[in-house]
């Protein structure tokens, strides 16, 4: 969008006239152009895409909603979203970053046990989304190791099946009736859903700021180890997560493992190549 096109788009959202004085592409995304926008009306994160993708923003403005009643200075502010002349947006309020403060990792991690202590009565949530820009399904359950086959392994191994071939399908098959025994039952807690390096930034003193979110209720091992998936945080997230919220040490040694299996198979469906290798060595240790 050009700068006309991005005031015009303003406008229509906030109502007021807006003068937009600089408008920067922001890299990064794998389906939506971003923009960083300094305007009359303040400063802005815009997303967009075209009209039939509406759903996707939609469904990332709930997330964020989740997320900020629980961590209202560690996630956007949601200004609005909608389409206009074929084009779906989304709109935040652009993050300012601060200057780190000192003990940035221990905050996070003492940040994230916050959002891990808000509990639910099932695992999934009340309405699908995605993860990345594949369709996430939240269908409700009440017991973690059939959430888990059906409603995350199973529909990302179908998706990629014919990338997979046979022989990685059917490891597949046998590990998820072995997660009974492998996998420990929690009560359903709230997830950020995708959380990685990529995922969070800087916000204005410095602290974390959650972006991103694919969230749903879920056993908190899961975002634990999806941390570990790409180079890990550092260890004084992982000390300050377990002061309040501990985990067993079992769970590093096998089940983060298991657990990343998830994201690798979105990895997969996503961009395919070295990911199949890696979900091979992960199904390898386990059956």
């Amino acid at each position: 969008m050009n700068k006309e096109a991005i005031e015009s788009l303003l406008i229509h959202v906030i109502g007021t006239d807006v003068i937009v004085n600089e408008v920067r592409p922001i890299g990064g995304g794998n389906t939506s152009r971003a923009f960083a926008v300094k305007s009359s009306q303040g400063n802005f994160f815009i997303k967009t895409n075209r009209a039939g993708l509406v759903d996707m923003f939609e469904k990332e403005v709930k997330n964020l909603e989740l997320l900020r009643k629980v961590l209202p200075s560690n996630t956007p502010e949601v200004v609005g979203y909608g389409t206009i002349d074929h084009v779906s947006y989304f709109i935040l309020k652009l993050i300012e970053p601060g200057r780190r403060v000192a003990d940035f990792w221990s905050d996070f991690g003492r940040t994230l046990s916050e959002l891990h202590r808000v509990t639910g009565n099932t695992f999934g949530l009340e309405y699908d989304n995605y993860i990345g820009s594949l369709p996430q399904s939240n269908k409700q359950n009440s017991n973690w190791v059939d959430f888990f086959v059906n409603e995350r392994i199973w529909p990302q191994a179908k998706k990629a099946e014919k990338v997979l071939g046979t022989e990685i399908v059917g490891m597949i098959s046998k590990l998820s009736d072995r997660l009974p025994d492998l996998l420990t039952q929690s009560r359903p807690t709230l997830l950020h859903g995708d959380l990685w390096s990529g995922n969070f930034t800087l916000n204005q003193a410095g602290t974390v700021c959650l972006v991103d979110p694919a969230t749903y209720y879920g056993n908190r091992e899961i975002e634990i180890a999806f941390t570990k998936l790409f180079g890990g945080f550092e260890d004084e997230f992982y000390a300050a997560y377990s002061e309040v919220l501990p985990l067993d040490k079992g769970f590093f040694d096998t089940r983060a493992d298991i657990y990343n299996l998830y994201p690798l198979l979105v990895h997969v469906n996503l961009f395919g190549g070295w990911y199949v290798a890696s979900v091979r060595e992960t199904l390898k240790r386990f059956v």
